[in-house]
């Protein structure tokens, strides 16, 4: 029985890409509307697990998972979960922002439409909720027929991760979503999600970021979770030699 307070649970997590062992023995539970980070370098298994979340490495020729990840309590990669209906609870937002070649509006309400949502009123209510939600729409309802690929970098991030509330998910997951802004549209994405009071699931390569907009952090090497806690503890006082390292500068 996974806690009420437990929202994301791996137990014996192995990941293959064909022949290649791309994480080991996960063993994580994350905790409902907190925001948690994944640091650790390059190739170390942390998007690969974020994937793992929303069931996208699906697509992958070759891929394939033992162990088992439970979404609220209910086994994401069991015979009868409906990958759909998983990706409408776990939403994504991705490194750069890919806003569609579409006005801000049906950006927004693109999914929605796509699960049923035809009413103009609640399209328009959905619209204004997200937009709020991504702390956007004060720069943008007088212009949401415009096109969104006009907007600023950070802007069009802040569509990004509107679109992906309007389906209104139990979890979002970031993959560097701030990796390709600059620094005053860093901030306003940082503190939406500092604020969101969301569960949200953060890849981040910038350990100050995971520092100062996580509830708690964990470390990934060569495919292992190292270490997991809160994130003042984990980076003041490691338990592990390997995260200590890192998160000095000793490498990585």
């Amino acid at each position: 029985m996974v806690e009420d307070s437990v929202i994301i649970s791996a137990r014996n997590v192995d990941f293959y890409y064909g022949d290649f062992q791309a994480l080991k023995n996960i063993n994580i539970d994350i905790l409902r509307d907190e925001v948690t980070a994944m640091i650790g370098p390059s190739g170390c298994g942390k998007s690969t697990f974020l994937k793992l979340l929303n069931r996208m490495n699906d697509f992958v020729p070759g891929a394939r998972l033992s162990g088992e990840i439970f979404i609220g309590g209910e086994s994401i990669y069991a015979p009868e979960a409906d990958p759909v209906v998983i990706r409408r609870r776990v939403g994504m937002v991705f490194q750069r922002p890919n806003p569609f070649a579409k006005s801000i509006y049906d950006n927004i309400c693109y999914g929605p439409r796509l699960v049923g949502v035809k009413k103009p009123k609640e399209l328009d209510e959905l619209t204004e909720k997200a937009l709020r939600a991504a702390a956007l729409w004060e720069e943008v309802k007088d212009k949401l027929g415009k096109s969104a690929l006009e907007l600023s970098g950070g802007q069009q991030q802040r569509v990004c991760i509107a679109r992906a509330l309007a389906l209104e998910p139990d979890i979002l997951l970031m993959d560097e979503p701030t990796s390709a802004l600059d620094p005053i549209a860093t901030a306003k994405v940082e503190e939406w999600i500092k604020d969101s009071g969301l569960s949200i699931v953060i890849v981040t390569h910038n350990m100050q970021q995971a520092a100062r907009i996580s509830d708690k952090t964990a470390y990934f090497f060569l495919g292992e979770l190292i270490e997991f806690g809160p994130t003042k503890e984990l980076f003041t006082r490691p338990k592990e030699v390997k995260t200590e390292n890192y998160i000095t500068g000793r490498f990585g």
